[in-house]
């Protein structure tokens, strides 16, 4: 019965740190997604950088809505909107962009954004990409 009690104790010793732990980190991820929502629902472009090389401009237009992030992209070179929607991780976010023509959804390309510097750059870089003609495969973005 001693016996029992001991490893009984030992393994509550041992698991207490360890879920203690797993439920710090639980916390400061739901901390740090909730931070990367707020940050991210606003209006990002990569247009007037007068040191960049980058030819394919965009304005992403992001908005908070019922805990669903989403928005639109434009660009000089598009007679309407794209629809985005993202989905914000604990470091990095991913960006669907689509075409919504009456029924049909059209995807456009997949994107992982970054949020970096002061939390007012966003970097963009291409995982999936079928409109290469006015999506960029890699950006900089900072907000308006």
């Amino acid at each position: 019965m001693k016996e029992y009690l001991e490893i009984f104790a030992l393994s509550i010793g041992i698991a207490a740190p360890i879920i203690g732990g797993i439920w710090f980190l639980w916390i400061r991820r739901q901390s740090s997604i909730h931070k990367n929502y707020q940050t991210l629902a606003q209006s990002w472009t990569n247009e007037g950088d007068i040191l960049g090389a980058e030819t394919k401009f965009i304005t992403l237009n992001l908005r908070l809505d019922n805990g669903d992030l989403f928005g639109t992209l434009e660009s000089p070179q598009l007679d309407r909107f794209y629809d985005v929607h993202v989905f914000p991780g604990w470091f990095s976010s991913r960006l669907e962009i689509s075409d919504l023509r009456g029924r049909i959804v059209e995807p456009k390309g997949t994107f992982r954004i970054h949020i970096s510097d002061n939390r007012n750059r966003l970097q963009w870089k291409a995982i999936k990409l079928t409109d290469t003609d006015i999506l960029p495969s890699r950006t900089v973005l900072w907000p308006l």
